[in-house]
């Protein structure tokens, strides 16, 4: 079979959704297909299957040609860029163009070589051996080592960093043990330094690294593609006092030039990144436009030739817009209430349960994301190869009164509901669940912060009762699950603890066979939902839309933009 009869055959199985993005990889990479034949593929595979709408690919793809600025508008004002500091999404959206990871995430959600070109996995797989790209320089110029990689590492779980993110790398030999260090609990014989000096990270030369984990941890590779574990200049760091916040020094794509808070960012082509003759872009300017209507009207006037987070209620208008096009799919994300369970009465489980009866997900689908959507009572769509299948449950008014009067609360009682008012997918989300709450009595104030004071008072201080909120970007279910609810983890903001639970997390983790750890995030599942303490809503799909002259861009499921460093502008 000819190279051009096979890649026609390929598309169309994509097209028809007879064949799944991680298949179409696998046949591609086999038949030895070109750069241009990829790129067109990738395209393809953002269509959802049956749409029959050739709005989401082209015919042909050109080669790559370098020069140009894309205009960019973005959803939400990073504020910093410092990934191990702040885990707010806005920040890596743009800090992934500005900084590398040792790994990256392809769009099939395999793991793909980054800064670390190979990598070897001892037979007992506990020892990691990472050999990094020779010759990677930072934004400043200086090089690269395997020292910077450790200094990184130790940063982020240094007790004194407090971040939130530490448990990223919990996986590896004494890392806990650093980070709890100067814990109120701590032993009095427990030596920080020596503590430090005892993690599972060497700088064996200037370009390997070797990781020593506690136990095999079949997630470990995905996770270090986090941002969190963007790897950073021990020197530049050590220079500006530990505060990376306002300055920066990677090795990605592009360095930043300017930033004016709210207002937009500037960054320049890095002529020295080690992956060449990437990017092909002079440079991006970004619009910080928070505003979906705002948002969506510079790309249709003209003003940014590309935007991230395609209002949702839009979608189906750009798509009928000629001089552009729409890539996306369903996002491994999760829309959610969160319960303060160190709150009364949200800590009595009757309550929750009369919560979760009258949560109607339907209109939350259409009024926050506009029916791009599927109603979840689970932590995984059901796409998701560890996901429960299990439908949500039907509104129960009256099971909710009966769980209210036997929780001690028939006539209902007052909270609030915190959420974020730069999203309005969870933002409206929340006002729907206010109007629901009604039902039996539950009367809620609605706060809505801004991003940078949710993180504070939701996810560091606690101050909060019920929480409409999020988390995306996920590959294995590890992270998700662990960061979630484990015990005492960094991102388990409710307060959940269930000894169970953590049993199953580390069975998960050291489990390598597929089907078997399928198995153990079910049943883990499945105590989530009798435990509640999240009530899930829905997973949202995500869309990016562009100009038809901008090519090569390839959507991921995590809600990452870093394939702009693979995009390029051909044409008018």
């Amino acid at each position: 079979m000819s190279e051009e009869r096979a890649f026609h055959d390929l598309l169309n199985g994509v097209l028809t959704g007879d064949i799944s993005r991680r298949d179409m990889f696998k046949r591609a990479a086999a038949l030895g297909l070109g750069a241009s034949a990829l790129t067109t593929l990738g395209l393809a595979a953002n269509i959802l299957p049956g749409t029959g709408s050739l709005v989401y690919a082209q015919d042909a793809t050109p080669e790559p040609v370098t020069g140009g600025t894309l205009r960019v508008g973005l959803q939400a004002d990073p504020a910093a860029f410092d990934a191990q500091v702040s885990s707010a999404t806005a920040l890596w959206r743009v800090a992934e163009h500005i900084f590398d990871t040792l790994v990256r995430i392809n769009p099939d959600l395999t793991v793909r070589p980054s800064l670390a070109d190979t990598w070897e996995i001892s037979e007992d797989g506990v020892t990691y051996t990472f050999h990094l790209h020779p010759g990677v320089t930072f934004h400043d110029g200086s090089a690269l080592t395997a020292n910077d990689v450790r200094f990184t590492y130790l940063r982020l779980l240094d007790p004194a960093l407090a971040s939130t993110s530490a448990s990223d790398l919990a996986s590896i030999k004494g890392a806990m043990a650093f980070n709890g260090s100067t814990a109120a609990d701590a032993t009095p014989t427990s030596d920080p330094a020596a503590l430090r000096d005892a993690v599972g990270i060497v700088a064996v030369d200037d370009v390997t690294v070797e990781i020593t984990l506690e136990e095999p941890d079949a997630s470990f590779l995905s996770t270090l593609a986090n941002a969190s574990t963007a790897i950073y200049s021990q020197a530049f760091v050590e220079a500006n006092n530990n505060d990376v916040s306002q300055v920066t020094n990677g090795t990605g794509a592009f360095k930043l030039d300017e930033y004016i808070p709210n207002t937009s960012l500037k960054m320049s082509r890095f002529d020295g990144y080690w992956d060449s003759p990437r990017p092909y872009l002079d440079g991006i300017e970004f619009t910080i436009a928070a505003d979906d209507t705002a948002r969506t009207g510079l790309v249709v006037q003209g003003s940014a030739d590309f935007i991230q987070y395609t209002p949702l209620r839009d979608v189906d208008t750009l798509q009928a817009n000629a001089d552009l096009k729409v890539l996306g799919s369903s996002n491994t994300n999760i829309r959610f209430t969160g319960f303060n369970l160190n709150r009364e009465p949200l800590n009595k489980l009757e309550v929750r349960q009369a919560i979760s009866k009258v949560t109607d997900r339907a209109p939350m689908i259409e009024s926050s994301v506009f029916g791009h959507g599927t109603a979840v009572s689970t932590i995984f769509p059901p796409d998701y190869w560890a996901a429960l299948q299990v439908e949500p449950e039907a509104v129960d008014v009256e099971g909710a009164k009966a769980l209210m009067a036997a929780a001690g609360y028939p006539d209902g009682f007052d909270t609030t509901i915190t959420s974020w008012s730069e999203y309005s997918f969870l933002s409206n989300a929340a006002i729907v669940l206010q109007e629901q709450l009604k039902q039996i009595g539950i009367n809620a104030q609605l706060v809505m912060l801004d991003a940078a004071s949710m993180i504070q008072t939701v996810y560091v201080d606690k101050v909060f009762d019920l929480a409409v909120t999020g988390t995306s970007g996920y590959v294995d279910p590890h992270g998700l699950v662990f960061d979630n609810f484990g015990t005492g983890s960094g991102g388990n903001f409710v307060g959940y603890s269930n000894p169970e639970v953590d049993d199953l997390i580390t069975q998960g983790k050291v489990e390598t066979d597929q089907e078997a750890r399928a198995g153990i995030y079910q049943q883990i599942q499945t105590i989530l939902l009798q435990d509640l303490p999240w009530v899930n809503l829905f997973v949202a799909n995500q869309f990016e839309t562009m100009k038809t002259n901008v090519f090569g861009y390839l959507h991921i499921p995590t809600g990452s933009d870093i394939t702009l460093r693979e995009s390029f502008i051909s044409g008018e």
